[in-house]
């Protein structure tokens, strides 16, 4: 990496994008796939690159195959994008002149470069990742360095799928992905970061996706977070002033209707009961901390999950740590009863919806995976074809559901109810869904937004709908509040950069409004 900052080329020639020329992240709503492909083939095209490396989230490295045969002149390149290559044909990928790109997943990533690592160091990568973990970032980087260098490794063109997955934010350490990736991404001639939604959480995020484009200019957490951490108008203003030169934002909605909606679900009967008798247990377990005891019995309901496989003698001290953590356990609890409870209101609002809907096929979104597990077997249940996704799928097994749901090459579809959890949130094409319902509400403006970005997006044919389930109780209504506010960091990293010196009043309704229709609001 050069001291000036990496440098990126985007001269785009695959359809719907106009050529253009600009240095920084790319932001994208619709078709980054697209442009980390054709930023590559325009750079191997000018002689300035060879081989193109993409590290992508392990459900969409297939979709890239999918992409690259799409858009690419067809016997010209040659690639690696299989979710089920072994780690030997990756590395062979990796050094083959032949193989122009290859696309690996970001846990892929990050074990080949550590195994490398550890060969060349004498020791397991499970070592040799504390090593890397220990060392300072200049370390790092001749860590890389020295990798690339024994192996033979052109690290011409570098591109990170959905990136935000590789940001450090103030008060949280450093990843083994993230470290590996700046570690490797230092080197790389061209470098593309790209993402639906940059930022996740803070402005900290924002400082860690700058200092790693240009870090002698970054190189001050503190100090940044002074000037830009505030929720001011001014402060967000000036942030975005900041990003400019570096993040290029932009976004394509499909030329389709789109109707988002917000749909109450009052509990039922034996939740409010069942939310009565928590109550009734957190003030027990309460009292027993203030006089200094431990309630076993009310723990074991406020959290059963907590004592699987705890002998007789242990759950005591189970109890006393979770009485320390009232909080975090109260609403684990609360969820639990709201999305989980047997006769769950929110599950049966559900199969209403999807009745509703016949013949439209669709997805459904939910956090956990006792949830996604619950809602399949229910649709399973009343006759709908149904697929079900989640993190502990691997990669293989996410292409295959993928495909089942979203076919390609006039294949017919295997499901028309795809309920997956957020491991599906990020990357997917799911165009061929009409509908999706949001069965709770993530914890951050970027994993709703995602969500809903797996339909609404370039390719969607059909008028779609975007539906969001909030349980009738104060719980449900704290976090839509929660993300109402998260939703304004994220409109200020992905909305185009064009008007920046609106400011004000007329500003601020123009931002609310984009939150309010993001989240189905009514005005």
């Amino acid at each position: 990496m050069a001291s000036s900052g990496v440098h990126f080329v985007f001269d785009i020639t695959v359809p719907e994008y106009a050529n253009y020329l600009a240095n920084g992240l790319v932001h994208h709503n619709s078709g980054k796939s697209a442009l980390q492909l054709g930023a590559y083939t325009q750079l191997q095209a000018m002689g300035k690159v060879k081989k193109g490396w993409i590290i992508a989230p392990s459900q969409v490295v297939g979709q890239f195959g999918g992409e690259a045969l799409r858009y690419l002149q067809p016997g010209k390149f040659k690639w690696l994008a299989d979710p089920s290559a072994s780690r030997e044909q990756r590395i062979l990928a990796y050094k083959d002149p032949g193989t122009h790109f290859a696309v690996v997943t970001h846990q892929s990533f990050r074990d080949d470069m550590l195994y490398l690592g550890a060969k060349h160091a004498g020791v397991t990568p499970k070592a040799m990742a504390d090593k890397v973990l220990a060392m300072t970032e200049e370390q790092r980087g001749a860590w890389a360095k020295n990798i690339i260098d024994k192996e033979g490794l052109d690290l011409g063109y570098m591109a990170i799928d959905e990136s935000q997955n590789t940001l450090n934010r103030e008060g949280k350490e450093n990843s083994r992905l993230a470290d590996v990736v700046d570690a490797f991404s230092r080197h790389a001639a061209y470098y593309m970061p790209a993402s639906g939604d940059p930022v996740k959480n803070d402005a900290s995020e924002v400082f860690d996706a700058l200092h790693k484009m240009d870090p002698p200019r970054y190189q001050d957490r503190g100090s940044f977070m002074r000037k830009y951490g505030g929720n001011t108008t001014m402060a967000q203003g000036a942030l975005r002033r900041e990003m400019a030169r570096y993040i290029y934002p932009s976004r394509i909605d499909p030329d389709v209707n789109v109707e988002r909606k917000e749909v109450s679900v009052p509990m039922s009967g034996e939740q409010q009961a069942a939310l009565t008798g928590l109550r009734h247990n957190l003030a027990r377990m309460r009292v027993a901390r203030m006089g200094g005891t431990v309630d076993v019995a009310a723990a074991k309901v406020m959290s059963p999950t907590a004592f699987v496989g705890v002998p007789p003698e242990k759950e005591q001290a189970v109890a006393a740590a979770l009485q320390r953590s009232l909080g975090i356990v109260k609403e684990a609890a609360v969820k639990r009863i709201i999305n989980n409870h047997p006769a769950a209101a929110k599950a049966d609002r559900v199969v209403e919806l999807v009745k509703e809907r016949k013949g439209k096929p669709g997805i459904v979104f939910a956090h956990s995976l006792e949830t996604v597990k619950n809602l399949a077997a229910r649709l399973t249940k009343e006759g709908f074809r149904v697929v079900a996704l989640t993190g502990a799928d691997n990669a293989s097994q996410k292409d295959a559901k993928r495909l089942l749901f979203a076919p390609e090459g006039g294949v017919a579809a295997g499901a028309d109810v795809l309920v997956a959890s957020d491991a599906a949130a990020t990357g997917l094409n799911l165009q061929r869904g009409q509908w999706e319902i949001q069965y709770d509400t993530p914890d951050t403006a970027m994993v709703h937004g995602q969500r809903q970005g797996r339909i609404f997006r370039t390719g969607q044919k059909n008028d779609v709908e975007l539906l969001d389930l909030v349980g009738d109780d104060p719980s449900e209504r704290r976090a839509r509040d929660r993300l109402r506010t998260k939703y304004g960091l994220r409109e200020l990293m992905t909305s185009p950069m064009e008007g920046l010196d609106d400011t004000g009043l007329a500003h601020f309704l123009t931002q609310r409004g984009v939150m309010d229709a993001a989240m189905g609001v009514a005005s």
